[in-house]
């Protein structure tokens, strides 16, 4: 077999990047993965079943590993060390991959840890010069929306939004669902996975919501991209295979509030996003928004009500 070719999708979490990464690996010669090589982060999160776990990337870990390696015995130092760990250890992944998959082309998607979406690009262009970057983006509103359900176990406890959903009180109402703190940690990162590309262009840029309108013509473009068979009749069986029904056991639209396929529907924003809400995103945001293609001027928020207007009532929906 050929030495296998590694490439990239980046965005932002909550994007449709396990998506698009499940599509892909209906291909007979792509197998799309998540190894998060590249980031020099480490932090203990929260799970939502309550326990902890940590988000390590590869390079942090060959950092640490290096400390106590008796490297000098090699005829290195530590940075030579953990340079040369990382490239045979990513280069046993590829093979690894390629070797029981029987496919030359391994796609890693990458959704970069809070403040690391530089450090990300840096590194695979210093590492990966030939691989191709593929950006995928979704609307920053419906990531933050998307992500603020993420994390309504994990960190949301004591907050209004927590309580309408896990403790709710009958007739309880819900006037907003986020807060600065959450609108300003999602804006964040949704802006800076875009800020990288303004220097460097990514080899193709796709939507999430493209995605959903036709995701066969988004997976021709992805496959001509990566250089592999662009027949149709494959993009729709890649299609088919990942699905929402399929990745979730629920049809678009039927929401499971802290699931990693929750709703599955682009514009869902506009159900939680009051006036205030579209005003700080708007002031963090606004540029890259506009960059993107989802807004041209900050008209948008004109149009929030001050107020949500969610109601408990038992054994009916929240929604009125």
């Amino acid at each position: 077999m050929d030495k296998p070719q590694i490439h990239f999708i980046i965005s932002a979490p909550r994007s449709g990047s396990t998506w698009l990464t499940t599509a892909l690996n209906g291909h007979p010669e792509i197998f799309g993965t998540e190894q998060r090589l590249f980031g020099d982060f480490c932090e203990v999160w929260q799970n939502n079943d309550g326990s902890t776990a940590p988000r390590i990337t590869f390079d942090k870990y060959a950092k640490s590993f290096g400390m106590h390696y008796f490297y000098q015995f090699m005829n290195r130092d530590y940075g030579t060390f953990v340079e040369d760990f990382q490239k045979s250890f990513v280069n046993f992944l590829c093979h690894f991959a390629s070797g029981r998959t029987g496919k030359k082309v391994i796609v890693d998607k990458i959704t970069p840890y809070p403040g690391t979406a530089q450090f990300v690009i840096n590194e695979i262009n210093r590492m990966f010069p030939d691989a191709k970057i593929i950006h995928l983006v979704r609307d920053g509103r419906d990531v933050l929306t998307s992500g603020t359900f993420d994390w309504l176990l994990k960190d949301a406890e004591g907050t209004d939004r927590h309580e309408f959903y896990f403790k709710p009180i009958p007739g309880m109402r819900l006037e907003r669902f986020f807060d600065a703190k959450v609108i300003k940690k999602w804006a964040a990162n949704w802006c800076e996975t875009i800020d990288i590309f303004a220097d460097h262009p990514p080899a193709l840029r796709v939507k999430y919501e493209e995605m959903k309108e036709d995701m066969p013509e988004v997976l021709m473009k992805v496959f001509e991209t990566l250089g592999v068979e662009s027949a149709e009749s494959i993009a729709e069986k890649c299609t088919e295979e990942s699905t929402f029904e399929r990745m979730s056991g629920r049809p678009p639209g039927q929401e499971d509030p802290t699931a990693k396929a929750r709703k599955g529907i682009a514009g869902d924003w506009k159900n939680f996003f009051t006036l205030a809400d579209g005003e700080l995103f708007d002031a963090l945001a606004g540029e890259q928004m506009a960059e993107m293609g989802y807004e041209p001027n900050s008209d948008w928020v004109k149009g929030l009500e001050l107020k949500l207007k969610m109601f408990r009532e038992p054994g009916a929906d929240y929604r009125v």
